[in-house]
């Protein structure tokens, strides 16, 4: 009797010990919704060379690049497209985005800009931006940023030095329609293997030293499902760079706790004698229905 009044309560602690287990585990929130509307919206923050960036002086200027597609016809939207573009800025007024691929710090993805010259009276701290956009077919859409404070745009009167210029090299405009479509950024490492680490770890960043740790952040949707791209429904997330192994795409939680969203993530090093210059990234993702999305990241390798 007491033998089994042992083995029962060594199974009630089982049964507690893995409930508390599965209690720590963050619930799976995919960013920035498990579903997205009618429009979907990808937007970075750079400077006006094309440096990727998310610090900034006050004084100083916010290239805003943007591209969004519609959710019912899977148009990547043009300047004809839409009656609306704009972002809105917490304490200042909307910085309206216009359609030019050529534009400063435009790329040819991302070919709808604004330019936000920061108040020199402006508060230090994170900007809360919101990116909104209305079709000519009355779709809305908006995009908001990762959850993540150190690479969240932010004032600051002592920023870390920005690297740059960014890239020259135009990558490829998305087709007209797209089945997957994506957001793709880098920021950098915490943990280089072969130089010195940066002064805010994990900043966006599309210019790198050698020797530096770069991070692949991304997110998607599909354009049938509006369902974000997750383990659920992704066979297969890489990125490649040429002259380096292959990296899979992880699907994990980050941000602040109690606050945690999924997207997916992986790292380089960066080798110390990888080729100067500009160079593109390659994500591509792989439904399990057979649906392809490509996004093409350009960075630049500094001494």
């Amino acid at each position: 009797m007491r033998k089994a009044l042992a083995l029962v309560a060594a199974a009630g602690l089982t049964a507690v010990f893995a409930m508390a287990a599965l209690a720590a585990e963050p619930p799976v929130t995919p960013f920035p919704s498990p579903q997205v509307g009618d429009v979907f919206v990808a937007a970075q923050t750079a400077t006006t060379d094309g440096a990727m960036s998310n610090f900034f002086k006050p004084g100083s200027s916010v290239v805003f690049r943007a591209y969004a597609v519609d959710g019912k016809t899977h148009k990547v939207l043009l300047a004809k497209d839409v009656k609306y573009f704009y972002v809105t800025i917490p304490g200042a007024a909307n910085v309206k985005l216009t359609y030019d691929p050529k534009a400063p710090g435009a790329t040819a993805r991302m070919a709808w800009t604004g330019t936000w010259s920061v108040p020199a009276s402006f508060a230090p701290g994170i900007v809360q931006f919101k990116v909104l956009v209305k079709a000519d077919s009355k779709r809305r859409g908006q995009f908001v940023q990762f959850p993540v404070s150190t690479a969240q745009l932010t004032i600051s009167n002592t920023p870390p030095p920005t690297l740059g210029p960014g890239p020259n090299a135009s990558t490829a405009a998305p087709a007209a329609k797209l089945d997957l479509s994506l957001y793709v950024d880098t920021v950098n490492g915490t943990r280089p293997a072969a130089a010195a680490p940066r002064p805010v770890g994990c900043t966006q960043t599309n210019v790198y030293k050698r020797g530096e740790q770069l991070v692949v952040r991304a997110w998607g949707v599909d354009m049938a499902t509006g369902d974000v791209l997750s383990a659920d429904n992704i066979d297969t997330a890489s990125a490649t760079l040429a002259g380096l192994p292959t990296l899979p795409l992880n699907w994990g939680s980050h941000g602040a706790t109690g606050g945690k969203v999924w997207f997916w993530t992986n790292a380089w090093q960066i080798p110390k004698d990888y080729p100067l210059g500009d160079a593109t990234i390659n994500v591509v993702f792989k439904t399990d229905g057979g649906k392809t999305g490509t996004f093409d990241y350009p960075i630049t390798i500094i001494p």
